[in-house]
């Protein structure tokens, strides 16, 4: 009888450590990054360029901006019609590095003050954070492009 306890024993040790096994297995295998994204010091300009729709939270407004690559700067681009300033005006511009736009301080449309940046996300949208200054009227937007 003891025997038939040990090899019960020795059963149900096996079965436990191959659970085991295979839960962490499927538990590790699941951590993976399905999603390849450019790696991040890389000049990835082209992954930002073409015509995007924008839903902003600032003026509550969906419209188009058009993201060329400048001819003159490697990493940088012009952002025509940002923040819904016109496309009468000069275009906005920001220097890419990696998944991220960087847009310095700047004067765009009729006046304004322009900071903040871009990051491309792994679904292909841009998210912006900036801070503009129309008039003496400052405020903090975010805005959501996508293709």
């Amino acid at each position: 009888m003891q025997k038939n306890r040990m090899t019960m024993k020795n059963h149900f040790s096996k079965k436990l450590k191959l659970a085991i096994t295979l839960l962490l297995g499927i538990t590790l295998y699941s951590c993976t990054d399905d999603t390849v994204m450019p790696d991040p010091g890389s000049n990835n300009i082209e992954q930002f360029l073409g015509t995007w729709t924008v839903y902003e939270s600032c003026i509550r407004l969906n419209y188009e901006v058009e993201i060329v690559a400048d001819t003159t700067v490697d990493s940088k681009v012009l952002i025509y019609n940002f923040a819904f300033m016109g496309q009468e005006f000069d275009p906005a511009y920001g220097f890419v590095s990696g998944n991220k736009v960087t847009l310095p301080t700047q004067t765009i449309g009729d006046n304004w003050q322009l900071n903040g940046s871009g990051n491309l996300q792994t679904d292909g949208k841009i998210i912006w954070t900036y801070y503009i200054v129309i008039g003496a009227n400052g405020s903090n937007c975010q805005a959501n492009y996508e293709k």
